[in-house]
C-alpha cells in the first residue's frame, strides 16, 4: 500500500520524536537562561543599592563609604565573572571554542584542585578529603577545563555549608572510563556579604560543560538532596 505524501507514519513518528527532543532542549535552555539572568541581576541590584546609600549620604563615616565602594567593586567582579562564563559556554555550544583533550595524569590534576580550594575549605571550616589515586591513572580530557569544573562543583558544596567534602576515584576499565565521585554532607548555608554564584548555577554550568569534555555528570544523592553525591565519568585514553 502506498501512502499519500506526508502520510508515512514511520516518518511522522520520527518527526514527533525529533520535535519532542527539540522542545525539551528549548525548555532546558529557557530554564538555564532564566537562572543566568537571575545570577546577573542579583549582584547588579547589590551594586545599585550600595551606590544609592553613598549618593544619598547615608554612610556614617568615610570608612563605611569606602567599605560600600569595596563591596560594589566585588559585586562588579562577580558580574564580569558570570558574563565571562556565559560567553565561554556559548562559544563552546556553537563550536568557536574547542577543548583540547589529551591523555592527562589524574593524580597531579586532583592535587592541584585540592590546593586551589584548600584555603576556602579552611575559611568555611570544611574538611576536604582526597581518596587515593593510582599514579598511572590517566583520563582523556582538557586539564584546565576539568580543573575548573571540579573547583566549581566543590565551591557549590562549600556555599551550601557542607562541613565535609570527599573526592574519590575509581577506574572503570571495562567501560573505558574513569569515575570521580564527589560527596558532600548537607550543612547550614551562609549568606555571603557580596553576591556570588549560587550553588544551583554552578551545578548547571558544570553539567553543561562536562559533555564538551566527552564526559557525563550525574546526581546520585538521596531524593531530598540529590547533589550530595555527584558522579563525573570521563573517558580513558584510546590506545
Amino acid at each position: 500500500m502506498h501512502y499519500p505524501q506526508g502520510k508515512d507514519f514511520t516518518d511522522l513518528a520520527t518527526l514527533q520524536l525529533a520535535y519532542d527532543r527539540l522542545l525539551h532542549q528549548t525548555q532546558h535552555q529557557a530554564a538555564f537562561l532564566g537562572t543566568a539572568s537571575h545570577e546577573l541581576r542579583s549582584p547588579i541590584n547589590q551594586i545599585i543599592s550600595l551606590h544609592q546609600l553613598i549618593l544619598e549620604d547615608l554612610c556614617e563615616n568615610p570608612a563605611e563609604e569606602r567599605e560600600f565602594i569595596a563591596q560594589a567593586n566585588q559585586a562588579i567582579q562577580t558580574v564580569l565573572k558570570n558574563l565571562d562564563l556565559l560567553i565561554t559556554l556559548s562559544k563552546l555550544d556553537i563550536g568557536t571554542l574547542q577543548p583540547q583533550p589529551q591523555p592527562t595524569l589524574l593524580e597531579p590534576l586532583l592535587t592541584r584542585v585540592q590546593r586551589l580550594i584548600e584555603m576556602q575549605c579552611i575559611n568555611r571550616h570544611c574538611r576536604f578529603s582526597l581518596g587515593p589515586v593510582a599514579a598511572s591513572l590517566t583520563v582523556q580530557t582538557d586539564a584546565a577545563w576539568l580543573e575548573q569544573i571540579l573547583v566549581m562543583l566543590i565551591e557549590a558544596a562549600l556555599v551550601q555549608g557542607s562541613p565535609q567534602i570527599s573526592l574519590t576515584v575509581a577506574d572503570a576499565a571495562a567501560a573505558s572510563a574513569v569515575v570521580i565521585h564527589l560527596g558532600a554532607n548537607p550543612g547550614e548555608a551562609q549568606t555571603p556579604a557580596v553576591a556570588a554564584l549560587s550553588p544551583e548555577f554552578r551545578y548547571q554550568l558544570a553539567a553543561r560543560l562536562v559533555p564538551h569534555l566527552g564526559g557525563t555528570l550525574e546526581f546520585l544523592g538521596a531524593a531530598e538532596n540529590p547533589k550530595s553525591l555527584l558522579c563525573l565519568k570521563l573517558p580513558s585514553p584510546t590506545n
